[in-house]
């Protein structure tokens, strides 16, 4: 978006520049070229952003030069784009503008409307959206195969503080405490809370009711690094509602319970247990064929006549499941085909369904059992995985323009 921001910048005063008196050679690129009015458009873009953003603008002479080396830089890769035949559809583009007008809230149309009121071009800017397309691609072909993240580098980052700290979720922790002078027992004094807790009490009453710090039981919501050392291995391998070993300390003995998670890497999915039998058409059995052996299937599982895991292995075409009893284990949504999903989602626990056609076939299932999982961890390391990248591509594109940069013929005009 920073870049669809310049852009605009420039647009809106590429009429204030005179064509006759800046459209010179500025600099040649090999067999290319960048024009004066290049240089001075994007110069009055870089100062309009600078100060919408508030930003330090340095003397004219560091200006021209960052603008001049960033437009010979993207001059170089786009005579590359040229060079292996990079082509940008207009159905890419069109996507492109699309998803950029609703990142602004606006309809293509309303897009297109805001740019011509500002007395410029749409195509202009729809060639300069193009170009930074070719441009993406070529970095991406260029860079993406000098990348690897190995599993134990990545592991390695998510035990840095700076892994825990930027990417993990805040916690919200209780305590129980009983000093060393106290005549209670921890184990007594979890039994209670325990018992609060199960009774419906919120956590801030029950931890309060027997914890003797000063916050109650309560540590508030924190980053894992802001706890106490000796607390974080503990909480990091709780799950929410559940109690940690004791912990000894210099004060005393301590249980900690993990009461929530927040925060944007926080993800929880509901997820289904189900099984199933399926029965496909095929040479010898058509479509109603195998629809009348579902019904009977299901009719012998209800009477009790036979169990859904027998008849599962018995008759089930679905070979990954087949031997499991037709058990498929846990999944989310977005696993299975719509149909299928719907039906399973519909169900209710330990109900056989009622025989159904996907792409697959005819099917009935059987959910067994529903839970919520914190896929957090899970989350994070999907980000971790992103943060890790997305450096690598930053130091690995650095070496290659400098490079690409080296080995080119520049030439910058006096002005």
């Amino acid at each position: 978006m920073e870049f669809i921001i310049r852009v605009l910048f420039l647009l809106a005063f590429s009429n204030l520049i005179h064509p006759n008196e800046l459209d010179r050679i500025a600099v040649i690129v090999n067999d290319g070229v960048v024009l004066e009015s290049e240089i001075v458009q994007e110069i009055i873009a870089y100062k309009k952003d600078a100060a919408v953003n508030g930003m330090i603008v340095g003397s004219e002479k560091e200006v021209r030069e960052s603008v001049t080396e960033r437009l010979i830089l993207e001059e170089l890769q786009l005579q590359i784009a040229d060079r292996v035949g990079i082509k940008i559809s207009d159905e890419e583009l069109n996507l492109t503008l699309k998803r950029i007008a609703q990142s602004s809230d606006m309809t293509l149309e309303t897009f297109i409307d805001f740019i011509e009121k500002e007395g410029t071009l749409y195509d202009q800017f729809r060639e300069k959206v193009k170009n930074q397309l070719k441009i993406q691609r070529v970095q991406q072909g260029r860079i993406q195969n000098k990348i690897s993240i190995p599993k134990e580098e990545l592991d390695n980052f998510l035990n840095t503080d700076e892994a825990k700290f930027q990417l993990g979720p805040e916690l919200k922790v209780f305590q129980i405490l009983v000093k060393r002078n106290d005549s209670a027992s921890i184990q007594d004094a979890l039994g209670k809370v325990q018992g609060f807790l199960d009774g419906g009490m919120s956590s801030e009453s029950a931890f309060a009711e027997l914890s003797s710090d000063e916050n109650k039981g309560d540590l508030g919501w924190r980053k894992i690094t802001e706890f106490p050392a000796l607390f974080q291995k503990e909480i990091d391998q709780l799950e929410i509602g559940k109690f940690s070993n004791i912990v000894e300390s210099g004060v005393g003995s301590h249980i900690l319970y993990l009461d929530n998670k927040r925060g944007p890497s926080v993800k929880f999915e509901k997820q289904w247990e189900v099984r199933h039998i399926l029965i496909s058409p095929n040479r010898i059995r058509d479509l109603t064929a195998s629809e009348n052996l579902i019904n009977e299937l299901r009719k012998m599982i209800l009477s009790g006549e036979s169990n859904f895991t027998d008849l599962a292995k018995e008759f089930s075409d679905d070979p990954g499941s087949k031997q499991e009893g037709g058990n498929l284990g846990w999944a989310g949504e977005g696993r299975y085909v719509f149909e299928f999903e719907q039906r399973m989602i519909a169900e209710g626990i330990n109900v056989v369904s009622e025989p159904f056609l996907t792409e697959n076939g005819w099917h009935i299932l059987e959910v067994l059992n529903t839970r919520v999982k914190d896929k957090t961890d899970e989350n994070i390391a999907e980000q971790a995985f992103s943060y890790l990248y997305n450096r690598k591509f930053e130091e690995e594109l650095e070496t290659d323009l400098q490079e690409l940069r080296a080995d080119a013929f520049i030439e910058i005009k006096e002005y």
